[in-house]
């Protein structure tokens, strides 16, 4: 092959990728740059235009696919700029579905995988034909999905009552899980027997049980902490995401090991009730986790005004 056979055959690898109508009318135009680009080159080394400089050309010129975007952006399923949103959108929804699958079944989800990764297999699927059908919009209609300014909150200032009612609610919850039949008896009015919610004794062991009491306290006093504070910082922010995972793995394990209460129809019943929970705070924590990686904090400096910013 010769340099002229080396620019015929990167012309064709270009045009090839093109939409019909463009191909032959970016040949002609690519084929008489290159073979221009390399009889400058050859008088500039003072050489012949031999198969080693074309290929040397050709080369620096780069790949026939990245030459043929030049010319025509070809449609991609998967833009580079929602491989962010993708990526997120996957892990989300597999986290979603394994978390499901510990609630429908929470002491055998490990012995049966494949639910849980067929599922996560199909709701890959989905995405990638969603963000397709997206992406194929976006090509007949820029307009479409347009960006509209949201306004921007400070998301560190802290109810003290809204912040107080969490701290209520942890402590409610804290008093039913140390509690169980004492609190169902007495708001049913007896209807329930309290022995019929009494813990097994190996969940009454110094491993299980209490272990959740000591989360639930440090959780109730961060959040009266901010409460106090009236502002959500670093320390305290991390806190709660650690907080708050602690709480969920605990309550994962509780549903996956072993008995929780004596009575066999309760535990079965209730142990679907602890991974349910379990799920819901792991969801919690993700979003919390997830805000904090988003989180936007600009450099500290004086704020323009209006006309600054205008001009700028």
């Amino acid at each position: 092959m010769d340099a002229q056979g080396v620019i015929e055959s990167y012309v064709n690898d270009v045009a090839r990728r093109l939409p019909r109508a463009k191909r032959n009318d970016v040949a002609f135009e690519l084929r008489a740059l290159l073979t221009d680009e390399l009889r400058a080159r050859a008088e500039s080394e003072g050489r012949d235009p031999d198969l080693e400089l074309a290929m040397d050309m050709v080369r620096a010129f780069g790949r026939p696919n990245r030459t043929a975007a030049r010319y025509h952006e070809p449609f991609a399923i998967i833009e580079p700029s929602d491989t962010w949103s993708f990526l997120v959108a996957a892990l989300a929804g597999g986290t979603l579905i394994s978390l499901l699958a510990a609630v429908i079944d929470p002491q055998t989800r490990y012995e049966q995988p494949q639910p849980v990764n067929a599922g996560f297999l199909g709701w890959l699927g989905l995405l990638v034909v969603g963000f397709g059908v997206k992406n194929l919009v976006l090509r007949y209609r820029p307009e479409a999905f347009g960006w509209k300014p949201r306004p921007v909150k400070d998301s560190d200032v802290a109810s003290r009552a809204a912040d107080a009612g969490v701290a209520l609610l942890w402590l409610a919850l804290a008093v039913l899980y140390i509690w169980p039949g004492w609190v169902v008896n007495t708001l049913t009015g007896g209807r329930v027997e309290a022995k019929t919610l009494a813990y097994s004794e190996n969940f009454m062991s110094p491993l299980r049980m209490p272990w959740l009491v000591g989360l639930v306290v440090a959780v109730i006093g961060l959040q009266l902490l901010v409460a106090a504070q009236r502002r959500w910082g670093p320390g305290t922010r991390w806190a709660r995401i650690a907080l708050h995972a602690s709480v969920a793995v605990q309550l994962g394990w509780h549903a996956s090991y072993g008995n929780i209460f004596q009575d066999p129809q309760t535990d079965v019943h209730l142990t679907r009730v602890f991974a349910t929970v379990s799920a819901l705070i792991w969801t919690m924590a993700a979003i919390e986790l997830y805000r904090e990686y988003i989180r936007v904090r600009p450099a500290p400096g004086p704020r323009p005004t209006p006309e600054e910013g205008l001009a700028i």
